[in-house]
């Protein structure tokens, strides 16, 4: 009877040497979050082994749509190193993207020692959708001049369930361009409501020919659109052109008359 009692303690013990813990609270490992939003779910690596040891730390599960990372204090990372007898806290986090639709996620966070030994916890993510937004409408490409104004329209609809409040169009063009939107701020859209806002942007005359991608974004307190394009394609002035051919004719002009000059004499 002793001995047996004495193989059951070693067992034991051996069982806890060779163990690591990941610890968390169990509504830590359920987020419900704002789509557009970011969860965010807090652990602890525990190494219980008298040697420090090297986890690797993994995601599984998730759909594509979602991006899974990492972090402790610092920059992403997909391990970290725990000393024996102490523990590492560790940040799981996942961005949601505003298009993600609603519903119940589940996947699995999985801490591999170098020894072979791992770790398996459930995750799960509830995903809602009371605030949404998103352009709808909008122009794909625009030709322009520099030193000339264009002009274009983008919709923007509130796709959520809750009304959204002090939306404004974000137009991302270069520092020297000479942006215009009306209105400037949406007090509040209601829930599968849209408004159209009214660009007009002013190209300087210095602007060289280029092909500009310029992005979208619509911004409220409570949530912000995915992000769009328009491409503009800007070309020298008219005008410019005008003025070179001017000037290459009174050189030509210039030419014939010099060489009537001279062949007079």
């Amino acid at each position: 009877m002793k001995r047996m009692i004495v193989l059951l303690w070693l067992s034991v013990a051996l069982f806890s040497i060779c163990t690591a813990r990941v610890r968390a609270d169990e509504i830590t490992l359920t987020q419900t979050v704002q789509a557009g939003l970011m969860a965010q779910y807090p652990l602890e690596i525990h190494n219980d082994s008298s040697v420090d040891h090297h986890y690797q730390l993994a995601i599984d599960g998730l759909p594509r749509l979602l991006t899974a990372t990492f972090v402790q204090s610092g920059p992403v990372l997909d391990s970290v190193t725990v000393p024996a007898n102490s523990y590492e806290p560790v940040k799981l986090r996942v961005e949601v993207p505003a298009e993600t639709p609603v519903g119940h996620y589940t996947a699995q966070f999985t801490a591999t020692r170098d020894d072979g030994l791992s770790l398996v916890y459930p995750v799960t993510l509830n995903v809602e959708n009371t605030y949404a937004v998103q352009i709808i409408s909008q122009n794909v490409n625009v030709n322009t001049f520099s030193g000339q104004e264009f002009t274009f329209e983008a919709t923007v609809a509130n796709t959520g369930a809750a009304p959204v409040t002090n939306l404004s169009l974000k137009v991302g063009t270069p520092a020297k361009w000479v942006t215009q939107i009306e209105p400037a701020v949406v007090d509040q859209l209601a829930a599968n409501a849209n408004i159209t806002y009214q660009v007009r942007v002013l190209v300087p005359a210095s602007q060289i020919t280029i092909d500009q991608p310029v992005p979208l974004t619509v911004t409220g307190d409570q949530v912000s659109s995915p992000e769009s394009t328009i491409m503009v394609r800007v070309q020298k002035s008219p005008n410019y052109l005008i003025a070179a051919g001017a000037v290459m004719g009174l050189a030509v002009a210039g030419m014939l008359i010099y060489f009537r000059m001279k062949g007079r004499r």
